[in-house]
């Protein structure tokens, strides 16, 4: 970049001496006419010599003029030019030091790439892990003291099964307890007969999403456990529903074996859901 501006400062340098050597000559071709024709007005005899001498000085400065006023609008023009070649230049520039960048981005991925395969090779992890998605409406929700569940727009003939888990924008929200053709109804994580296996982000500490006394907890935690306020609780994998790592809530408050926590998404607000089935 510091190659690239040098080389518009010297352009720009350039330009403006023309524009100066331009303007010097103008001057200095006026002021001589001027002079001669002072001279030839107060000291030349006969008149008619003088006269045919302004005349001449006259066509000449007119024609100076004019050929000044083109050279300043063709050093404009060269200017202009200049300007939007440097441009050009500038942005070529640019374009090329992105596209190194992105060259170097993407050996560093294929790098990546082949030493993930390469460990997964050695840890013997299952390489081909199927899932399939279904994104569907919700058409109704039913939220009260004794029951939390949603109609959506999708059935057995979308291949949506039992027990298959619902994710909102940020996480889990329930799964499908009974299909029809076209719709089905889901369990919410906030229903009082759901019950999911969790596990805290950064402590660790397992135990079981519930809902009690209107409020979601995590219930069964073992007494040295160390869940934290503001800690992520995902699915812990226990169980053969909900595989592990998904996203569920927030943990806002520790009591004892137990820690209340928020829902990463607001079931008022969700309008669209995915229904996922995973299959090995």
């Amino acid at each position: 970049m510091a190659i690239l501006e040098n080389r518009v400062q010297t352009k720009n340098n350039l330009i403006e001496l023309s524009k100066f050597t331009l303007f010097f000559i103008r001057k200095s071709l006026v002021t001589a006419l001027i002079l001669l024709s002072c001279f030839l007005l107060y000291f030349s005899y006969p008149k008619t010599i003088a006269t045919f001498a302004l005349d001449s000085i006259g066509k000449t400065l007119s024609l100076g003029t004019i050929v000044y006023g083109q050279s300043v609008n063709t050093a404009k023009s060269l200017y202009s030019m200049a300007s939007y070649f440097q441009d050009l230049e500038a942005e070529n520039l640019q374009l090329k030091l992105e596209i190194a960048s992105l060259s170097k981005t993407q050996e560093l991925a294929s790098s990546l790439k082949a030493e993930n395969t390469a460990l997964k090779e050695i840890l013997n992890v299952p390489q081909n892990i199927e899932e399939k998605f279904v994104t569907a409406k919700i058409v109704g929700t039913m939220m009260s003291p004794f029951t939390s569940y949603a109609i959506i727009q999708a059935g057995e003939n979308d291949n949506v099964k039992v027990n298959d888990i619902i994710r909102g924008t940020k996480g889990l929200i329930g799964r499908i307890t009974e299909t029809g053709n076209n719709y089905s109804t889901v369990m919410l994580i906030n229903d009082h007969n759901s019950r999911i296996p969790v596990i805290t982000e950064n402590s660790k500490a397992r135990g079981i999403l519930a809902r009690q006394d209107n409020n979601l907890k995590i219930i069964y935690l073992q007494e040295d456990h160390n869940a934290q306020v503001g800690e992520i609780i995902l699915t812990s994998g226990d169980g053969k529903i909900f595989p592990r790592g998904i996203p569920i809530a927030t943990v806002i408050k520790v009591k004892d074996r137990e820690a209340f926590v928020e829902m990463l998404d607001d079931l008022n607000k969700i309008d669209f859901v995915v229904v996922a089935s995973n299959t090995e």
